[in-house]
């Protein structure tokens, strides 16, 4: 398996996990809006708030300190890595 292939496997699976995540709540919270607007009482605005930037944002907390995309860095042979090619510290 190439390194690009693994990369891009590890992309995909963060990027479904992100869009799990934070599209489950939205949805909700759409929803209960769409319910409180078509007149199915106001009380239903308060799900909504709760639901869309409360699990939302603790969601998305979750998210950024679970993420690891720095954490595939091995590098297939033959491959060189765009970090590679800067240097740490600037020669004068």
């Amino acid at each position: 398996m190439s390194g690009t292939t693994l990369h891009s496997d590890v992309a995909a699976k963060e990027l479904r996990r992100w869009l799990l995540a934070l599209g489950m709540p939205m949805i909700a919270a759409c929803a209960f809006t769409a319910a409180a607007l078509a007149g199915l009482g106001a009380w239903l605005l308060a799900p909504a708030i709760v639901v869309g930037p409360g699990i939302g944002g603790i969601a998305l907390i979750w998210l950024a300190l679970s993420t690891d995309t720095n954490g595939a860095t091995t590098v297939a042979a033959g491959e060189l890595h765009a970090s590679a090619l800067v240097p740490a510290e600037p020669t004068a």
